[in-house]
């Protein structure tokens, strides 16, 4: 073993990885094939602690691992016969023949846009609703809501209280709200929506290039990740509407 400066450290490293009596280091792609399986399933198995941790080798660009650690923590940890979770995070494995890799359907992701069509169909009646009672309001003498701008009256209300919530709610400021609550929606829409494309790539290069296929996978779980922190926000939007048609239960914060 050499002694090598690593930010600032001190850090062991093997001068030769192969030669007799040093530990046998082998590359991801060599852990997939010596285990039976994919390229993507070892980058996952990479995020979990107990996974052994990677030896720096001086001279070498690769990630490389003790081989009998990692054939240790395979047998602690055998693949799952029959279902690929791996390609599908958290809530999407689907069983799948054992020796297949495939892309599973996205049950979520379609409800997801499902639920964004609906959202935004209620902003659009908001504002048509909005702009057809004008823009902004205020309060005349006499007991009036008038609008801002020239003569037109729109109501009488007698209660001050009234007169001023309904000033405070005016067409313009609904407009406002319905523009934020889009720009949030969009937000999560994005995350959806880049998802989508991103699994119709993942079924290209799923036979041709894994590597490729492997780094589509890990920006579809920040993706997922991106919409589920958005999705209470997004649902709470919703639920002012959960009197109007179309709106489901499984739909509240």
């Amino acid at each position: 073993m050499d002694i090598v400066q690593k930010f600032g450290e001190d850090v062991a490293v093997p001068k030769n990885p192969e030669r007799e009596g040093s530990p046998r280091l082998i590359t991801i792609g060599q852990i997939a094939e010596e285990h039976g399986v994919s390229r993507s399933s070892v980058h996952t198995y990479r995020r979990r602690p107990t996974f052994p941790q990677p030896v720096p080798v001086e001279g070498s660009t690769r990630t490389h691992y003790r081989a009998d650690e990692v054939a240790a923590w395979f047998e602690a940890n055998p693949p799952q016969q029959g279902k690929r979770t791996d390609l599908a995070p958290r809530d999407e494995g689907v069983p799948v023949e054992t020796r297949s890799v495939a892309v599973p359907p996205g049950v979520e992701l379609a409800a997801a846009q499902e639920f964004v069509e609906w959202l935004r169909s209620q902003l659009s009646e908001d504002e048509r609703i909005a702009r057809a009672a004008g823009g902004r309001w205020r309060e005349l003498s006499g007991n009036w809501v008038a609008a801002a701008e020239g003569d037109h009256r729109v109501a009488m209300v007698l209660a001050a209280g009234e007169r001023a919530h309904i000033v405070a709610h005016d067409p313009a400021r609904v407009l406002r709200e319905i523009d934020a609550k889009r720009q949030i929606l969009g937000l999560y829409n994005s995350a959806v929506e880049e998802r989508a494309t991103l699994r119709a790539r993942m079924r290209e290069v799923i036979d041709s290039d894994r590597d490729e296929f492997g780094r589509l996978h890990n920006e579809e779980t920040r993706l997922i990740e991106t919409a589920r922190t958005l999705t209470p926000v997004v649902r709470l939007l919703a639920l002012p509407y959960a009197d109007r048609p179309g709106y489901r239960e499984d739909w509240r914060p």
